[in-house]
């Protein structure tokens, strides 16, 4: 949803802002340093590192001011870390392109090989685009993995406030100052 101001000639621009100068309005860096500064106390409180890793990565897309694309999958592995990796090869990705959390399927039936994980990997949509997205699901289905599901445009604040151990009253001063960064981050060409 972009929409372009350019064509609205009806309305007269707004008085421009006063420059830095102004000890007045907190500068698109401060608001920035603000989230940043709450963002580092929230993860502080996570424990897991691949759960602080997700939420890492919603909270500097939610600063940026930018979606983020979810892809879930269930593939069998020997851990947490073998299933995380085995989804980005098969996915045709780089572990740094996102962060994955694998957790064990709930299933009565346990082979002593291996487990099935529920797979989530978060993109940053700066990062991954929507046919970048597709091409890594349609890529895991034909490696012969199942359950594969992919979502674009996810609100990390709205994925944030479901990771485990993230005190909601920093994260509700985290939703305000990131937005206020976002706003005030200059646009991107």
């Amino acid at each position: 949803a972009t929409t372009c101001s350019a064509g609205s000639s009806t309305s007269p621009p707004p008085p421009p802002l006063p420059s830095s100068s102004s000890s007045a309005a907190p500068s698109a860096q401060d608001k920035r340093a603000a989230a940043e500064k709450t963002r580092d106390s929230i993860l502080a409180d996570i424990t897991d590192p691949k759960l602080k890793a997700k939420a890492k990565l919603l909270a500097d897309a939610a600063i940026a001011g930018v979606k983020v694309q979810k892809l879930t999958a269930k593939l069998s592995a020997a851990d947490e870390d073998a299933a995380c990796s085995t989804a980005f090869t098969k996915a045709e990705m780089s572990a740094s392109d996102g962060a994955c959390v694998a957790k064990a399927a709930s299933s009565g039936t346990r082979r002593l090989s291996a487990t099935t994980y529920d797979i989530e990997i978060m993109f940053s949509s700066a990062v991954v685009s929507n046919d970048a997205l597709t091409k890594a699901a349609d890529a895991l289905k034909a490696n012969g993995v199942e359950g594969v599901t992919s979502q674009t445009s996810v609100d990390p604040i709205t994925e944030l406030k479901v990771v485990p151990g993230i005190d909601t009253s920093k994260l509700q001063t985290f939703d305000k100052e990131a937005a206020e960064a976002a706003a005030a981050a200059p646009e991107p060409p």
